[in-house]
């Protein structure tokens, strides 16, 4: 059945939208200036200088210009002057100032005109109205929100600068200190286990530490690093600890290589070119040493995975108009991919799901695709939102018209138990069996429910049917008074039988004439003969008598105890009548062939073969013969 449960919970045009990040929330705003870039020719360096080379410490520093580039612009020339002030307060007033560079630059320049516009008008009319230009001071109210605006904005951004130093001094401290421990690691009375333990951790707080000054981020790294190289050379007397790091290192170092040849086959580069920092960033802080045999190698894959990056960019930076025309067209032909997708009728939860799957890859593409130029990025963004918008109500829709779909059917399907379960009560099964069957039928051609209430009503309604079933199985297997007095009957002689000791031929003849003059005993009549004639069998033996005789009496008698069952008797004598046919077919085969060996020796093992199976086969015929001949004499 389906599993809709999921889905239905989510079958909401607002969880849709939180699908899409917030970098997409509205038009992006494309870059147009160098993000802080890493130095091609330093990259190229060995991998002792390698860390600090390729992303400053401070990186954070341009944090607020590398978010904006990537931020989404709004567009503010339609803003009149109360609406463009209100726009810059609550950037102002958002708490994160240090991302709001573009945005307050750009309402800037649509404030200073309009005031500038104010200002020239009342001098105007000030002049007009027989004022000296020495006398002219107006008072702009709008000029003193926006003049204490800009203060504040600059203030807040100062003051979380000021902070974000202070924060990096507090790293600085924390790294030192972090240094002085670890030179306390050497030579220190201990099992090596534990002190490499202590080194682990202080690898550990050292990733977590953050950022330091730029002035000082070259200096400290190369100094942690120096002393890492004296902490392993102090662990070289315990190799196995040295060569696991090592080999813990060498690992993630391929993994990050592999992340970086990756991205330099993505199409969105500022995006490939921000996640390379990230990684030069991990390759320098959170990895240790390898070994000498793999440094140079990996750092050359490295630095070669790298350069991909880097000319791509610069490629990006020098064919960027091109690009973003590229790119709107990528844009515009999967937009049209999705309306079209969008316009699909679906009859089934699996066809919405396989729907959803298709949306969502249309969806990433549209944001690997990478950026537009500002002017048109507004409209391919609109475009965008509205065959999402589209896509989400559509499924919607469908997820709740389902929903009464599978209350309706959960009903019908309750409606089937009840039935079910009402002919549990009956008496007269040979009308009521069908029915039961027509239930049957009905169930699998009703619509679907939601899983959880599929498991529920279908245990509900195989039970029913089950019981039903039971009691039909025991009605046919119960044996009527006349059946069952004579079962009595013959397990009564049976035990008797199987306590006699030293029976003879006569009283056994008497013994299965007995047996045989007693009535039916319906469905146990196969059960209680495989007794009795096993237990004839046990007496034959006792009495010293052959194989072939016991096996020709058992067969005689199981023709007896079919009574006047004439389509048994009939059946049986069908089958050994076959039996008796392939067989000598066979026979005549093996004389065939031992005609080819008519002047070959006695003494070859093929002619002996062949002698042997055709005495055997001689046998089976006279065997089945008995069998057959048996009838005769019924």
């Amino acid at each position: 059945m389906l599993d809709n449960d999921a889905n239905l919970q989510d079958a909401n045009e607002d969880k849709v939208d939180k699908k899409i990040p917030e970098t997409e929330d509205q038009p992006k705003q494309e870059v147009t200036q160098a993000e802080p870039s890493t130095d091609e020719g330093e990259i190229e360096n060995t991998e002792d200088q390698q860390g600090e080379n390729t992303t400053s410490e401070d990186s954070n520093l341009d944090e607020d210009e590398s978010t904006v580039a990537e931020s989404e612009e709004e567009s503010y020339e339609d803003l009149n002057l109360e609406q463009l002030l209100k726009t810059l307060d609550k950037k102002v007033s958002s708490g994160k100032v240090q991302h709001h560079k573009r945005e307050v630059e750009a309402l800037s320049k649509q404030i200073e005109p309009k005031l500038s516009h104010i200002f020239e008008k009342k001098k105007e009319e000030f002049i007009s109205a027989g004022g000296e230009l020495k006398d002219f001071d107006a008072k702009i109210p709008e000029k003193t929100t926006y003049d204490d605006l800009i203060r504040r904005y600059k203030s807040e951004k100062a003051r979380y600068y000021q902070e974000l130093e202070k924060s990096f001094q507090n790293n600085l401290v924390i790294r030192k200190n972090l240094i002085e421990e670890l030179k306390g690691l050497i030579g220190i009375d201990q099992p090596i286990s534990d002190t490499y333990k202590q080194f682990k951790d202080l690898q550990a707080r050292w990733r977590e530490s953050g950022h330091v000054p730029r002035a000082d981020a070259n200096n400290i790294w190369k100094t942690y690093h120096h002393h890492v190289g004296i902490f392993y050379d102090f662990l070289h007397l315990n190799r196995e600890f040295r060569e696991l790091d090592f080999k813990y290192n060498y690992e993630e170092k391929l993994k990050i290589i592999e992340q970086a040849e990756s991205l330099g086959k993505m199409d969105n580069i500022q995006k490939a070119f921000r996640n390379l920092q990230e990684l030069h960033k991990r390759w320098k802080d959170e990895l240790g040493p390898i070994s000498k045999e793999h440094g140079e190698t990996l750092w050359e894959r490295f630095s070669e995975a790298t350069k991909v990056i880097h000319e791509k960019r610069q490629f990006f930076q020098k064919n960027q108009a091109q690009i973003y025309k590229a790119n709107y067209e990528k844009k515009k032909t999967i937009i049209a991919q999705m309306e079209q997708l969008a316009e699909v009728e679906i009859k089934t939860h699996n066809e919405m799901q396989k729907m959803i799957r298709d949306m969502e890859s249309l969806r990433t593409s549209f944001f690997e695709c990478g950026h537009v130029s500002r002017s048109v990025n507004a409209e391919i963004w609109a475009m965008f939102k509205g065959v999402m918008r589209l896509f989400s109500r559509k499924r919607n829709t469908f997820y709740k018209s389902l929903k009464r779909d599978y209350s309706e059917n959960f009903k019908q399907r309750m409606e089937l138990v009840k039935q079910a379960e009402a002919f549990l009560q009956t008496e007269d099964f040979a009308a009521t069996t069908p029915k039961v069957i027509a239930l049957q039928k009905k169930w699998k051609e009703m619509g679907p429910v939601s899983r959880k209430q599929n498991d529920k009503v279908w245990q509900l309604f195989r039970k029913a049917c089950n019981d039903y079933f039971a009691l039909l199985d025991e009605r046919k297997n119960k044996l009527s008074e006349g059946e069952q007095q004579a079962f009595e009957e013959k397990d009564k002689l049976l035990k008797k039988l199987q306590s006699e000791e030293g029976l003879d031929r006569t009283s056994i003849d008497q013994l299965i004439e007995e047996w045989t003059k007693i009535g039916s005993v319906g469905k146990k009549t196969n059960q209680i003969n495989s007794e009795f004639v096993a237990t004839i069998e046990n007496a034959l033996k006792k009495l010293g008598e052959d194989k072939e005789s016991i096996a020709a009496f058992k067969y005689r008698l199981k023709l007896k105890l079919m009574g006047d069952r004439t389509e048994l008797i009939q059946k049986e004598r069908s089958q050994i009548k076959q039996r008796l046919d392939k067989a000598k077919q066979e026979y005549i085969q093996l004389e065939t062939n031992m005609e080819f060996f008519s002047k070959s020796s006695s003494e070859n093992p093929l002619v002996n073969k062949v002698m042997k199976d055709l005495e055997k086969q001689k046998k089976i015929i006279d065997g089945l013969q008995q069998k057959l001949d048996a009838f005769k004499r019924m």
